[in-house]
């Protein structure tokens, strides 16, 4: 049994009122496909734009020292990250598995 939200049935809906459309139109001779008008929940005006994300960065044994050391000197877990270019969560994890209390 298959579970339907209400954005899926939406989905689905608009999905069979295009083949219907493209269907009748056949009929006619006249084949002309309609792609369907997605409406912006913060108006036509609103670009959004995706956040830049990181590449993931392996760091070397020496490189996780430094981090600890620098942690431990009272830099954050985010100023360490941005200066070895990882995210800060990389930097809590180094820490945790070299059993660094955080702050």
């Amino acid at each position: 049994m298959v579970r339907i939200s209400g954005r899926n049935l939406k989905n689905i809906q608009i999905a069979l009122a295009h083949r219907s459309a493209i269907l009748e139109s056949s009929l006619k001779d006249e084949v002309e496909i309609v792609k369907p008008v997605r409406a912006s929940l913060f108006g036509e005006d609103v670009k959004l734009v995706s956040k830049r994300k990181l590449n993931p960065k392996r760091l070397t044994p020496t490189e996780k020292d430094e981090v600890v050391a620098k942690y431990e000197s009272g830099m954050t877990m985010t100023a360490v990250a941005n200066i070895y270019g990882c995210h800060y969560t990389t930097v809590g994890k180094i820490l945790r598995r070299m059993g660094v209390e955080i702050r």
